[in-house]
């Protein structure tokens, strides 16, 4: 299982959430859409962080890290999985087929949904939520897509991948 999250931008209440997270789901990585802000954090939570650069990361706040790419293309059980920040690249941009995975951050807005089987997830965000949801990330298993509530791990949607 992996925790995709989104747009933290520096809040200790944004990291504080997605440790939570960490705890109660224990994934194997954690995908992040951009914007981590990571100046303030401790290099551990990002031991085992796949991420992309948002708009708001700086090349100066990554001191200690390696300064992210704009998107990255991974295989993550069996799909093609596509991150980008979302202010620079869309869809459009990438050549995207049935049963590949596209993620993004930047509206702050979570949405879960499928479309000519292609899976589009925005985790939302742990620490500047624009929608009546509240902070939110995703999780992506090897059945599906859940996007879940940081402040009782309550399922918000999800989707089941197609078995064909």
């Amino acid at each position: 299982m992996y925790l995709i999250l989104s747009d933290i931008h520096g809040s200790e209440e944004g990291v504080s959430l997605a440790e939570k997270a960490i705890v109660h789901f224990r994934p194997e990585g954690i995908l992040s859409a951009g914007d981590q802000c990571p100046d303030m954090f401790n290099t551990a939570f990002y031991s085992s962080l796949i991420s992309v650069r948002g708009n708001c990361d700086s090349y100066y706040e990554y001191v200690n890290l390696s300064f992210p790419p704009l998107s990255r293309e991974l295989d993550i059980y069996g799909h093609r999985v596509v991150i980008t920040h979302g202010d620079r690249f869309s869809e459009d941009d990438f050549d995207l087929k049935a049963g590949d995975i596209f993620i993004t951050g930047h509206t702050h807005v979570p949405h879960l949904y499928e479309e000519n089987g292609i899976y589009y997830c925005n985790p939302g965000s742990p620490s500047r939520p624009r929608s009546s949801e509240g902070p939110t990330a995703a999780v992506l298993s090897e059945e599906g897509l859940e996007l879940f509530s940081l402040l009782d791990f309550s399922t918000i949607s999800a989707i089941r991948f197609s078995l064909s």
